[in-house]
Formats: C-alpha cells, structure tokens, sequence
C-alpha cells in the first residue's frame, strides 16, 4: 500500500510539472508573438510591392481558367 502511494504521489507530481512546464511553453510562444510578431510562428511574412499585391488581388478575384494539365492533376488527385 506504501508503494502505491509513493507511485500515486509520483505521477501527480509529475502530471502538475508536465502542466506548469506546457503551461510555460505557452506563455512563452505569446510572448515571442507579441515581440516579434506573426513571424514569431514560423510563418514567412511576405511583403508585396503594390504593383504585386494588385496582381495577387486580381488573381484571387478573377482567376484564368484552368489549364488541361491543372484539370488533369486535379483529377489524377481526386482518384488517388
């Protein structure tokens, strides 16, 4: 029964330091968002020219029609 005891305090005690240790982890990712910004989660910022970012814009507006190869990829996907 003393052995349980000791095995049942372990684990709490190991439980509650897993807890602070990745409640820490997350305190420390908001702080390192705050300083340094969306880079801060490994994302890339992208910084577009005007004359790009107008481009993209209209890209994502007005998208060409698709090309035979991009059907037959989306097919070939849809398959697999």
């Amino acid at each position: 029964m003393q052995t349980f005891a000791k095995t049942a305090g372990s684990t709490e005690t190991r439980v509650k330091w897993l807890t602070y240790l990745f409640l820490l982890e997350e305190y420390v990712a908001e702080l390192d968002a705050i300083v340094n910004g969306p880079a801060a989660f490994g994302n890339p910022v992208l910084s577009l020219s005007d004359r790009d970012w107008e481009f993209l814009l209209d890209m994502m507006l007005n998208p060409p029609e698709p090309s035979e190869g991009l059907i037959a990829l989306v097919k070939e996907c849809r398959d697999s």
